[in-house]
């Protein structure tokens, strides 16, 4: 991917083609693919490239409210394109960090994930 500049949004590189990344203006399928990705980070990933992806040779894969079936729709078809999947994967993961941008502070993850420092009920 490329850095994101002023007057430059965010690109991920699929093969040949450089493809335009903007976050997507849905809050709800913001947090649809970062839930998902709890489950499936390949397909959540893949949601995210469709979802984010501005400009031509965009996947035509329909949009669903179930991101996973959306996001392996999306690899299936990047894939009968041609597509390694090594490259659908570097592609999705920028694609990724664009739409969920924002949404979770490393602070709120590591709380999460029970790696907190900050006073609470002990476990032990």
């Amino acid at each position: 991917t490329d850095h994101e500049t002023p007057d430059k949004p965010p690109t991920a590189k699929l093969g040949d083609l450089s493809v335009p990344l903007v976050q997507p203006s849905s809050l709800a399928s913001r947090y649809d693919v970062l839930a998902a990705a709890a489950t499936n980070l390949p397909r959540a990933a893949c949601a995210a490239l469709a979802l984010a992806w501005k400009g031509p040779n965009r996947p035509k894969a329909r949009k669903s409210h179930d991101v996973l079936d959306y996001g392996g729709r999306v690899m299936d078809e990047l894939g009968e394109r041609g597509y390694h999947p090594l490259q659908i994967m570097g592609a999705a993961l920028a694609a990724y960090h664009v739409t969920t941008d924002g949404l979770i502070t490393a602070a709120e993850v590591d709380e999460a994930e029970g790696n907190s420092e900050a006073p609470g009920d002990s476990t032990s």
